[in-house]
């Protein structure tokens, strides 16, 4: 008999895994931060808690909300955020867990249990995101919204992306043939690359509005390129024509022939020239800048010309008039770009305006809010709040509790809708009156992790969370109920003032690897004054089990590297061939050793560029790989057919279709059948005409051309009847499709082929109804869609950093660690420099922001390095690749780059070692890698 019908429902039962371990422990096992946990889960007690990789972060915040439980608050009076619905849904599912095994352990928690079984709706963990969304449905008229809105799918943001940025070029286009700047603008850098800006722009358009305004305020409007290059020339002309007469010292002695003599003519007459066009003042003010200055626009030391040599007294009376020109040159050339990039800001802005208005009227369209209006839109609500009495009394009076995970990851405008929420408790005017607890704050996070800069969040904010938790009123304790002082107990060895607490005690890597983390981390160079700083000081430092660190022997680090990409694939894949014939990892539920597993292996990258030699050289060996998500979805060979497929059904005459179509999978004649058949692809496949040269096909050819031309008619018939997905469905069906996908590892390839028939389900869904649609619609989603995440899948994990953030693996290979990512390429770069002065550049011009760009990066590349390397429980494995000259270079934006120089050069050196290799980190202690030769 099933336990429902015997009155039983299913969560009554035990869960199959055990329940984590508690927050708080005590005696010999107690971990060292016991105090700073104690303090973190009293639920009396704002915290603001810095929780170093592996300690139990997650662990600590459901202890504290179980707390909050157990003092008998409200579930729905407790709102708890985290960053993934995927986090959020562990939390729950831990919590409801915990309230379980309370409820078999005790009277009172049986009896809570019996309180909120019915009630676990109300136990919320909510993401940001959803938050905002649930606060503008239940205030839609405050926030000036229709009641019926909805949220933007993540499929169609792309699209609709995508339209607003050619909505804007095309304008752009029609408005440059009356506006010179616009059509400098658009002339410099071109419209592909204008395409990128602005959909990078509109991606991040809370941010990037704000800067752009900020930067063109107070600046002169009327400025246009023309005038511009005028003022250059006539500022060149004051200063060379000066009482110094550098101008006529330069063309009496300058060589008759070579580049000068052309910018001889430019500047014999600087008036006649501020009269010309603008294209041609630039022209001359460019040859100026070749001739005058470096090429990184710095001024030269020397100026000298192959046209005019020697050391006659002509040579030396030039090259000094030279000398005394260079500076002349760098400052009216400063100031014109200075100028120039102004008026292009505002091209920018014009076009940038274009866009966000094409962007939101789109939206508006569809009664649809993205990610950025939901965030902008409730932060607005609550700054307004007083406005609306009533619904300022209803959300202060139900938030008594907020507790914010990952806040590493929170940007500025996130953080100001926290800090409005609990704004209230901290000036004593709040709603909330609960004799239980007071209000409470608690907010967890590691600016050692804070990875997305590239969605604005911003690793200060962490900081300025800590301030302004602790300037909140100190809560006052009230007449709590006995179970929330029992709750708060555990607490009472801290300081009470201490708002800002951290944990360090890792309960996932094995002490040898802490160790070496410890000292990798002190080593990693570091700048001092910077707010985003990577910091590693001593609450950082990873406590290390002495006896246990005695006990290794072992290497638990090893390097792999060689000449090439593919050599170090190689290398790699036969040393993960290695560890599960023969390793050895710490089981993570019992701790007891066991054989590695494929799924045990991580191979993480920097660059998303970077996996494909290591994909291939793993399947070589017969193991299976998963490439996780925001890698190549659309670069697989399934993804790659289907799209074929979509393409050829949306326009079966086109040749180029049918090529891909007929060299697919679905099809596969080979490259001679293909081009035997140039120019008649599609009629071969829908006519049945065929060319001479066809009866030289060999039997493949033939065979799966005659079966072709057989069934793809019927499947070109199917579109006119069919809806687009079921079209799809039914031909993948038809085709054995499944049977193609070979070896390798055929799950990803499936549940790919999976994700994309979901994906043109949606995208007909969405009112894309024809096949033409769907295929144009896929076709700019390229880029924008990750992997299928397959679960429980038993293959060595392929991963960027970023998509390992969160998660752990026995075995751990940060693999081309020299591969940089290109940093500075954008063509429109829109930030702030250190003291939060915004500017906008346009390539090739450099401001002050841009140099600051470089160094933030360089610090968030160095916490990358961080979050990389703690995913590792028991071997951690470091591999590049050797330039020509045998070292490792550090590219801009490599791991490489933020590593300690003495161990790159040590790694560069295991290139010819043959035994393990020796590397002492600051406290002295030598480790050993191991070094991972060819078989």
């Amino acid at each position: 008999m099933s336990k429902i019908s015997e009155g039983e429902l299913p969560f009554d039962a035990a869960p199959d895994e055990p329940s984590p371990a508690p927050a708080v422990l005590t005696g010999p096992d107690a971990p060292p931060d016991l105090a700073a946990r104690a303090a973190a889960v009293d639920p009396a007690r704002n915290i603001v808690l810095e929780a170093s990789a592996g300690t139990g972060k997650t662990t600590v915040l459901v202890t504290r909300y179980l707390n909050l439980l157990r003092a008998g608050i409200d579930p729905v009076n407790i709102l708890a955020i985290t960053f993934t619905r995927q986090a959020a849904a562990e939390m729950r599912e831990r919590i409801v867990s915990e309230l379980r095994a309370d409820a078999r352990s005790s009277e009172e928690g049986a009896e809570r249990w019996a309180k909120l079984r019915d009630r676990l709706g109300e136990i919320s963990i909510s993401t940001i995101d959803a938050f905002c969304f649930s606060l503008l449905h239940e205030f839609p008229l405050e926030a000036d919204l229709e009641p019926g809105f909805g949220l933007a799918d993540e499929t169609e943001i792309p699209n609709i992306i995508r339209q607003a940025v050619e909505q804007a070029l095309g304008t752009g286009t029609r408005m440059a043939k009356s506006d010179a700047d616009l059509a400098m603008l658009i002339a410099q850098i071109g419209p592909w690359r204008i395409r990128v800006a602005l959909t990078e722009l509109l991606r991040r358009r809370l941010a990037a509005e704000t800067t752009i305004r900020r930067f063109l305020a107070g600046t002169p409007r009327d400025l246009t390129a023309a005038q511009a290059c005028r003022a250059a020339v006539t500022r060149l002309a004051a200063r060379l024509e000066g009482p110094d007469g550098v101008l006529g010292r330069l063309l009496a002695d300058g060589p008759d022939a070579g580049p000068f003599a052309v910018i001889a003519r430019d500047i014999a007459d600087l008036d006649a020239l501020a009269e010309r066009g603008p294209v041609r003042i630039r022209a001359a003010l460019d040859r100026c800048r070749t001739y005058f200055l470096t090429q990184q626009g710095t001024p030269r030391k020397r100026v000298t010309d192959a046209q005019l040599s020697g050391s006659g007294p002509r040579a030396r009376r030039f090259r000094a008039a030279a000398i005394e020109a260079v500076p002349i040159v760098h400052e009216v050339l400063d100031r014109f770009d200075r100028d120039i990039n102004l008026v292009m800001a505002r091209g920018v802005q014009q076009l940038f305006t274009i866009a966000v208005d094409a962007y939101r009227r789109q939206l508006d369209a569809r009664a649809l809010l993205d990610f950025s209006d939901l965030l902008e839109r409730a932060v607005a609500l609550l700054r307004r709040m007083d406005e609306f009495a009533r619904s300022r009394f209803r959300l202060e009076s139900r938030y008594h509790h907020v507790l914010v995970d990952e806040f590493q990851d929170t940007s500025p405008a996130q953080w100001e809708l926290v800090s409005l929420l609990v704004q209230s408790w901290g000036e004593g005017a709040g709603l909330v009156h609960d004799a239980r607890l007071p209000p409470s704050v608690f907010v967890v996070g590691d600016r050692k992790q804070s990875i997305y800069r590239f969605r604005d969040a911003d690793v200060a904010v962490l900081d300025d969370a800590a301030k302004a938790v602790a300037a909140l009123r100190e809560p006052d304790g009230g007449d709590a109920s006995a179970a929330g002082q029992e709750a708060r107990e555990p607490a009472a060895r801290a300081t009470p003032h201490d708002v800002r607490q951290s944990i360090s005690n890792s309960f996932r890597t094995v002490p040898t690897l802490l160790a070496f983390l410890n000292d990798l981390f002190a080593a990693v160079p570091k700048v001092s004054g910077r707010r985003d700083a990577f910091r590693f000081d001593e609450r950082d430092r990873f406590p290390v089990d002495a006896p246990a660190l005695a006990a290794s022997d072992e290497p638990v680090v090893a390097v792999a590297v060689a000449d090439s990409v593919e050599e170090t694939a190689g290398l790699v894949a036969g040393e993960v061939s290695r560890l599960l014939e023969t390793g050895s990892v710490r089981d993570r539920r019992t701790g007891a050793p066991r054989r590695p597993v494929p799924n045990d292996v991580a191979i993480l990258f920097r660059s998303r560029q970077s996996h494909r030699e290591f994909e291939r050289a793993i399947n070589a060996r017969g193991i299976q790989t998963c490439v996780y998500k925001g890698l190549g979805f659309f670069d697989t060979d399934e993804i790659k057919d289907v799209r074929a497929l979509i393409r050829y059904l949306a326009d079966p005459r086109s040749e180029l279709r049918a090529a891909a179509l007929l060299r697919s999978r679905f099809i596969g004649i080979s490259d001679a059948a293909l081009a035997a058949l140039k120019d008649k692809l599609a009629a071969a496949l829908l006519d049945g005409t065929l060319p001479a040269a066809a009866s030289d096909f060999d039997m493949h050819d033939r065979t799966v051309l005659d079966l072709a031309r057989d069934t793809v008619p019927g499947w070109v018939g199917l579109v006119d009847r069919l809806p687009p997905a079921e079209v799809l469905d039914r031909v993948l069906a038809m085709s054995a499709y499944s049977v193609e996908l070979g070896d390798g590892h055929p799950a990803q390839a499936r549940e790919n082929v999976k994700k994309i028939r979901n994906l043109v389900r949606r995208v007909q869904n969405r009112g894309y109804a024809t096949m033409a649609h769907v295929a144009d619609h896929i076709d700019h989603l390229s880029g924008d869609v990750s992997n299928a995440v397959v679960d429980a899948f038993d293959a060595v994990n392929l991963m960027t950093v970023h998509a390992a953030k969160g998660l752990e693996f026995s075995i751990v290979m940060l693999v081309d660690l020299g591969r940089g990512t290109g940093l500075g390429g954008a063509a429109i770069r829109v930030a702030t420099d250190t003291a939060g002065k915004p500017w906008v550049s346009v390539s090739p011009y450099r401001t002050p922001a841009d140099q600051e760009e470089r160094l933030r990066d360089l610090e968030e590349t160095k916490r990358l390095l961080y979050v990389a390397a703690t995913r590792a429980r028991d071997r951690l494995y470091l591999s590049a690749v050797l330039d020509d000259a045998g070292a490792i270079a550090c590219n801009p934006g490599s791991l490489a780059e933020a590593l300690p120089a003495p161990l790159v050069d040590l790694m560069a050196h295991a290139a010819t070692a043959r035994d393990a290799v020796r590397w002492t980190g600051t406290s002295g202690q030598p480790h050993r890698l191991a070094i991972v030769n060819r078989a």
